[in-house]
């Protein structure tokens, strides 16, 4: 499997489990402080994936 595809995938495996962890835990407790870094964790792992692929200046706008 492709090294972006693996990011991305485990990225949205945290990502899920993160929420469930906020979801479920007392705000401010220590486990929701923990679902909250994996979750910023996770998603900075699934950009982090994405823009891998990105060709340079992918989002430049008016220039060919």
């Amino acid at each position: 499997m492709e090294r972006f595809v693996q990011s991305i995938v485990a990225g949205g495996v945290v990502l899920v489990g993160a929420c469930w962890l906020v979801a479920l835990a007392e705000s401010g407790s220590a486990p929701w402080l923990v679902g909250v870094a994996l979750a910023l964790l996770g998603t900075g792992a699934v950009f982090a994936g994405i823009l891998t692929e990105l060709e340079s200046g992918a989002f430049t706008v008016g220039e060919e």
